[in-house]
């Protein structure tokens, strides 16, 4: 159903980030907070999931058991780093007042439309059903699109409008290969199977290959007649265009270079003997610099490859102007995120009794001196 794999695409988003904005006068406790950033926190139910969320996608990667361990054990420090920065993130798009709520709507009418829904209220039916919030979804697209805004402007923008036209053809030189358009082949066949009898099989091929190359039968009558395949039987032996980089060593050793209107040689397969000819060719091209693709390609390709430092640098500034706060328990020596040091005395009613006697004692210190004054 494709409602349930659109939701599981959204509930994941950046590592399912579900942050929790500290409430004024909120005394109920809900859940261990895990770090503080700013005036925001991060729940340790945040921290799980986003564990869970890596977990299942390195098993989707076919990893399992050490290798599993291994690799999750090599990620798992990274799980905090990027939420704490998301959340910076996020800050900062409101800092900037950048307003995405437009964005999320389309993403919902999106869903709607792909799954035949009319109303906003059939989206939320639906997705109650496979056990999503649609409010959860609204929170996570909201943190997606904040923090997607905010690299946009501040970073991958400014890059992006200050590349110059010199820098854009260096780097096309260097990678013209990127830009290569693969040749194509439109091929027939006439298929011969090994059949019963293998040792007989090339021996009728020879026979076929002769009329095919002598003219004096049509290519597409000879595969209606003699190919072994049905497919190949009822399209007269055409297999269609196909890029010459897809095809098999075989067959591109002898159609890869082919002249229009060729007969090959017999090409031997696992299972019997193959006679094509080349219909129609394209010949592979380099598109040039000056190609709109072209440019565009080229001017993403370069901002994303100077994007990434800029992005650290960017992010650890960002760390640097903050008040972050990471639980002991969570804070991990290879960790960016260096926790603020703050000395916290642990409540209780030892401590708080102790607290009203010595509080009692100077009121009395403070009365006897008053009385004591001439």
């Amino acid at each position: 159903m494709k409602i349930i794999k659109a939701l599981a695409l959204l509930t994941l988003l950046a590592f399912s980030v579900s942050v929790a904005r500290a409430q004024e006068g909120e005394a109920k406790l809900v859940d261990e907070v895990v770090a503080r950033v700013n005036t925001d926190v991060i729940m340790r139910s945040a921290y799980q999931r986003a564990q869970q969320d890596l977990l299942e996608e390195l098993k989707a990667q076919g990893l399992k058991d050490q290798e599993l361990e291994k690799k999750f054990n090599e990620f798992k420090p990274l799980i905090l780093e990027q939420l704490v920065d998301q959340q910076l993130l996020v800050q900062r798009a409101k800092e900037l007042s950048i307003d995405v709520e437009p964005q999320i709507n389309e993403q919902l009418l999106r869903l709607m439309k792909e799954n035949n829904l009319s109303t906003l209220e059939e989206l939320e039916q639906k997705m109650r059903e496979v056990g999503v919030d649609i409010n959860e979804v609204r929170r996570n697209l909201r943190v997606k699109f904040q923090a997607d805004a905010v690299r946009s402007r501040d970073i991958y923008g400014k890059i992006f409008r200050e590349l110059t036209e010199k820098e854009k053809r260096e780097f096309y030189d260097q990678h013209k290969e990127w830009f290569a358009v693969p040749g194509e082949v439109t091929l027939s066949r006439i298929f011969i199977a090994n059949g019963k009898d293998p040792a007989q099989a090339p021996e009728r091929a020879k026979q076929i290959l002769a009329q095919a190359r002598s003219g004096a039968v049509d290519f597409g009558s000879l595969a209606e007649r003699y190919s072994e395949s049905e497919e190949g039987k009822k399209a007269k032996g055409l297999i269609g265009t196909i890029k010459i980089p897809d095809l098999s060593n075989e067959v591109r050793a002898v159609v890869g270079t082919a002249p229009v209107g060729t007969v090959t040689d017999l090409v031997k397969l696992d299972t019997g003997y193959a006679i094509f000819r080349v219909d129609q060719r394209k010949e592979p091209v380099t598109k040039p610099f000056e190609d709109q693709e072209v440019q565009q390609a080229v001017s993403y390709r370069l901002t994303e490859e100077r994007g990434t430092k800029v992005l650290e640098e960017y992010m650890e500034r960002l760390r640097n102007e903050a008040f972050i706060e990471v639980d002991p328990k969570y804070q991990m020596a290879s960790s960016k995120i260096k926790s603020a040091q703050i000395k916290r005395t642990p409540y209780s009613e030892e401590n708080s009794k102790g607290k009203k006697k010595k509080d009692k004692e100077k009121k009395e210190e403070a009365k006897t001196s008053a009385n004591a004054k001439p």
